[in-house]
């Protein structure tokens, strides 16, 4: 896909803040010298982030390197595990302060952050919407188009609460000597992978066609959802109907656990990714999904025995469409700071997201988001065609606070199939039944 990657209009305005701070630094420098400032002397203001670790580092260093000068503001940013992250929030949040001015969540907090969020347009003078890939507009909206909303916002006009920071969503891993020795092409549906995958484990002495997060819970679904998405569609109506119990849910999922599982190495139900890395690194398996965080070990030549094999695709199709699992990082302005501090943190963001901003984080080694960035900087990574094709078509795991607790009821009848407890009627049965009582007993 080409589009124009002229640098919007919007991208070439001061913000608010750098123009005041330029226009007006040699009266507050004298004006300075007369009175004390809560800066320390700086004379500029100080916006506070909370950041996960990993990315965090990234989204640090860009601030330093580029947008504090760009703004005219110092930033001072905090980096957390992701559970004391999230912890943090909603500690911050349920007593409505302002600790941290800007938050960085992983999408499926979302839900549950957005009212505490101040509108993204209130505070940033212009966005290029145009270079912005959608999937990462939509997924910062709350209510999220196209998706069912949860009972306490079915009356809110959606409004863009947060900006992508990291452009995630699953990609396919091949290795394409496996495909090679068997004679096939690379896959671009599911049934090219089972297909491919049967020869691959008859033929190939020591390798497997394909290995999944097989293990109960978040494993288990963060590997079907995509496969359930393509084949069966959306996993929830938008009355939060569960869709997945009916004969193409069924057909999915037995798709997933039989013809999938039956290429996938002995023990696959209690693998989790670090099996499944090691899996491809050493040539015991042929394919896989993943996220780009998981690629390093594979890239790495001295530890992957089939580094010069391994090639990166967008998530395959299924009879209803192509449906790579959704993971932004997203960056959010919290609405309990100051009209002040939320137009300063809304200056912080619009430089962030940026042209020249992002041409800067890729190199640093970041995710980008926008169209412009990934079309002039292909070669920077890999897997950043792969990553432009499949976040273009990414889906978001469904859009309610209780998303943990579904996942975790869905995986475990799936994972019982996999290991010939239950059925595959038996299963989705179950999950059907889980979780519609966790819907009951909050409102849905």
């Amino acid at each position: 896909m080409t589009r124009n990657s002229t640098t919007s209009q919007g991208e070439t305005q001061q913000t608010r803040r750098r123009f005041i701070t330029a226009a007006g630094a040699a009266g507050a420098t004298a004006f300075a010298g007369c009175i004390g400032d809560s800066s320390g002397g700086s004379g500029t203001q100080t916006i506070t982030l909370a950041v996960s670790s990993g990315d965090g580092e990234l989204i640090k260093r860009l601030l330093k390197n580029h947008v504090e000068s760009e703004v005219g503001v110092t930033t001072e940013t905090t980096i957390l595990p992701n559970a004391n992250l999230f912890e943090k929030l909603s500690t911050m949040f349920q007593s409505e302060k302002a600790t941290y001015d800007i938050v960085a969540m992983d999408d499926p907090w979302m839900p549950q952050f957005a009212r505490h969020l101040a509108p993204i347009r209130d505070h940033v003078d212009s966005l290029p919407t145009d270079q912005i890939i959608q999937q990462t507009l939509d997924i910062g909206t709350w209510p999220t188009p196209g998706e069912a909303v949860p009972p306490n916002a079915q009356d809110a006009e959606p409004e863009l609460k947060a900006l992508c920071a990291v452009g995630n969503s699953h990609i396919f891993v091949v290795n394409e000597g496996l495909y090679s020795e068997v004679g096939e092409d690379l896959p671009k549906t599911w049934e090219d992978v089972y297909r491919a995958g049967q020869k691959i484990s008859e033929q190939v002495d020591g390798a497997e066609g394909y290995a999944m997060r097989g293990k109960s819970g978040n494993p288990i679904m963060s590997s079907y959802f995509s496969v359930g998405m393509s084949m069966a569609g959306n996993m929830f109506d938008e009355n939060w109907g569960y869709d997945w119990a009916d004969e193409s849910g069924i057909e999915a999922a037995s798709f997933f656990v039989n013809d999938l599982g039956s290429i996938s190495p002995d023990g696959v139900a209690s693998f989790d990714n670090s099996q499944v890395l090691s899996g491809l690194a050493d040539g015991s398996v042929a394919a896989a999904p993943q996220w780009p965080s998981g690629t390093s070990l594979l890239l790495n030549e001295d530890k992957a025995t089939e580094y010069e094999n391994i090639t990166f695709m967008p998530i395959p199709e299924g009879e209803e469409r192509a449906a790579p699992v959704q993971g932004n990082w997203l960056l959010g302005i919290n609405s309990y700071a100051d009209a002040e501090t939320k137009s300063a943190a809304g200056d912080v963001l619009q430089s962030f997201v940026s042209k020249q901003a992002q041409e800067q984080y890729v190199d640093l080694g970041g995710v980008p988001f926008r169209h412009d960035t990934f079309e002039e900087n292909m070669d920077a990574q890999p897997w950043f065609e792969a990553l432009y094709g499949s976040l273009q078509n990414a889906k978001p795991r469904p859009r309610t606070p209780l998303w943990s607790e579904i996942e975790t009821a869905h995986g475990q009848p799936l994972n019982a199939a996999l290991v010939d407890d239950m059925s595959i009627e038996e299963a989705m049965a179950e999950a059907e039944s889980q979780i519609e009582s966790i819907l009951d007993e909050n409102g849905y």
